[in-house]
């Protein structure tokens, strides 16, 4: 059964806006593990643990699926999104161990442009130039916190740079499929999908892994199955180019990481960069609640 979703309310999109806030908590705390883990196993492996338990944790959804969940036709649209997802996440996952939490987190922010540009040419979302605004401006202070820092561009740096396009795809595909397809598989393909596909780079890289890194990657994919399961919701309920913004929170969530697990300092321009943002998301969290205000009343007094 279709589940076609028409201009969202103010509460919906609010609501998905706290859901995308929440993930990026999880998956932020994830770069601690891939970090702690990396002398130990390589971060490609990683990847793979981490989804491969994760998967195992998600086997029982299969008993949630409906019908529609198992058409051909949808499964070609899971596997697609596992594709482009499994190299984002394997760039990601390279990434953590090459640059610092900040610079991962401000630079993995191209990709709300991408969605927000994408849901417009493609799903047919209203076009919003205050949103549009909201997204450049936080970019802009992403901007700010790299500018000082950053003389030569680096490979980690560079792998997330070309991540972040192929997030864009993920989250857009993912949009379309929330239409048509239930949480559980969206949530479950992803992860199986993405396991399988990950097994490629990881039988390359293979090192037998310590109990305790078997241990720190299963409650990574705890996390990041929760994580998606945040997004996924809030795929469903809300529109992406308004919840786009909040994943620039995740640079609160960054600099906190960096400060108390490895003593990274945010400097003046990390402080301002991320005023920028938090001031860009609020104005048009705020502006969009003003709209939806406006046009109930406009309605009310027709």
């Amino acid at each position: 059964m279709s589940r076609v979703i028409i201009s969202p309310t103010w509460r919906e999109n609010f609501v998905g806006l706290l859901l995308v806030l929440l993930g990026g908590l999880f998956i932020t705390s994830l770069t601690w593990i891939v970090r702690s883990v990396a002398d130990d196993v390589h971060p490609l492996q990683a990847a793979f643990m981490r989804y491969g338990f994760g998967t195992l944790l998600l086997l029982p959804l299969v008993l949630k699926f409906e019908r529609t969940d198992f058409e051909l036709k949808l499964l070609g649209g899971h596997f697609l999104r596992g594709v482009v997802h499994a190299i984002s996440v394997l760039l990601w996952f390279y990434a953590v161990t090459k640059i610092n939490l900040t610079d991962l987190t401000a630079l993995s922010f191209t990709s709300p442009v991408f969605v927000t540009i994408g849901a417009f040419l493609f799903l047919g979302e209203s076009f919003s130039y205050r949103r549009l605004a909201g997204i450049v401006i936080a970019f802009l202070g992403a901007v700010v916190i790299l500018r000082p820092g950053i003389e030569v561009i680096s490979i980690g740096a560079f792998a997330i740079l070309i991540s972040s396009p192929f997030q864009a795809v993920s989250t857009l595909v993912a949009k379309h499929l929330a239409r048509y397809t239930s949480i559980y598989a969206m949530v479950f393909y992803l992860s199986l999908f993405v396991t399988m596909i990950s097994l490629i780079p990881t039988l390359f890289v293979w090192n037998n892994p310590s109990l305790h890194t078997v241990g720190l990657t299963f409650a990574a994919g705890v996390m990041a199955t929760a994580a998606h399961f945040c997004w996924s919701k809030s795929f469903q309920i809300a529109e992406l180019s308004f919840t786009q913004p909040g994943f620039y929170f995740t640079l609160i969530w960054a600099v906190a990481i960096g400060y108390f697990a490895y003593d990274e300092w945010p400097d003046i321009w990390s402080g301002l960069g991320a005023a920028i943002i938090i001031g860009a998301t609020a104005y048009i969290a705020g502006r969009e609640r003003r709209a939806a205000v406006l046009e109930k009343f406009e309605g009310e007094r027709t």
